[in-house]
């Protein structure tokens, strides 16, 4: 008995080559996507971070000091800037994440708080320094 069989599809093991492929394609992709959310949350708060640094040396150039603030206070709202409510709304953050501190007016430190999405806070104090990854103070 010859039967004139033709084998349409692909075989369990070419299946399952293939299977692996897109498994180790997708263990590469993932961390490398995770690192660059990652980058794109700290790239916000550091834009923000920015508009607000840059309120405070308009302010310093006015009045000499930095506004003193012996407690962390929102931003919005402060009479040494004129930021409106939602101008630092962006994708991972909204206004009342962003906070103030100076309790001498000469040194300042300006806080965007961890939320669901960034686990610790991002900061800069007056001379520049950014610090990443550090817990409240």
């Amino acid at each position: 008995m010859n039967r004139n069989t033709t084998h349409n599809g692909f075989s369990l093991i070419e299946l399952m080559i293939v299977v692996l492929i897109i498994g180790a394609l997708v263990a590469i992709a993932i961390p490398v996507y995770n690192k660059n959310m990652e980058v794109a949350i700290r790239a916000e708060a550091i834009a923000s971070i920015g508009t607000i640094r840059s309120h405070l040396f308009v302010y310093y150039g006015q009045e000499g000091r930095f506004p003193i603030s012996p407690t962390w206070k929102k931003v919005i709202g402060r009479d040494w800037n004129d930021i409106e409510a939602g101008e630092l709304d962006g994708q991972y953050f909204v206004d009342k994440n962003y906070k103030y501190r100076s309790y001498d007016g000469i040194e300042y430190k300006i806080r965007c708080s961890k939320n669901r999405i960034l686990e610790k806070n991002v900061w800069i104090d007056e001379t520049g320094h950014w610090k990443f990854d550090v817990q409240d103070d």
